[in-house]
């Protein structure tokens, strides 16, 4: 019952404004590919974190307080969105300061789409996390999507050789059928409890 007791907490378009958490989870990952979805069903909440068919949706630092000082963040998406180009930077400087210049303790799930497969932007945000030497974990969701003769396990494979992690950081997920987030779930708790 730890994540079913998230709530909303406050949207920020200044990370510097955020006050000091003891800890973060944070949900990146390209426009539309479903990050407030997995909030809800991590959550076990249907309309905690509203979602939309428009891409870009997420304009803001959206902040989940699951408990005192521990969050889940959902970032606007990056991609595809239409939005000017002015936005985009400003959305950009926004993920950039909320992941690599606030200090709390942190680790970033990359939720991509696991029927289309990760994009180049993908790739890029795991090297960038790499260089900022932060933790990241990959979320495949909609896998409701794939065809019935798709071996997960493989995907799950190729998925952790792609991004050079381990197979045990990639999470199969369907946000929309709710399934494969048992795992998701206990990572995120061991990560939330055992910060300090």
């Amino acid at each position: 019952m730890f994540l079913e007791k998230t709530e909303f907490f406050r949207a920020e378009s200044d990370a510097a404004k955020l006050p000091k958490s003891i800890c973060e989870i944070i949900l990146s990952g390209r426009s539309n590919v479903g990050k407030s979805s997995v909030i809800n069903a991590l959550c076990s909440r249907k309309n905690l974190a509203r979602t939309s068919k428009t891409p870009g949706r997420t304009r803001s630092i959206n902040v989940y307080s699951v408990s005192m000082g521990r969050w889940i963040i959902d970032l606007p998406g990056y991609g595809f969105a239409k939005v000017s180009a002015k936005e985009k930077e400003l959305w950009r400087v926004m993920i950039e300061e909320c992941i690599a210049r606030r200090k709390s303790k942190k680790t970033v799930y990359i939720i991509i789409d696991a029927f289309t497969g990760p994009s180049e932007l993908d790739f890029n945000m795991a090297e960038w996390l790499n260089e900022c030497k932060i933790p990241f974990k990959i979320v495949a969701n909609k896998c409701d999507k794939l065809p019935a003769n798709v071996d997960l396990s493989e995907l799950l494979e190729k998925i952790s050789m792609y991004f050079e992690i381990d197979k045990e950081f990639v999470f199969a997920v369907s946000a929309r059928k709710k399934t494969g987030f048992d795992k998701l779930k206990a990572d995120a708790v061991k990560f939330l409890k055992q910060a300090s």
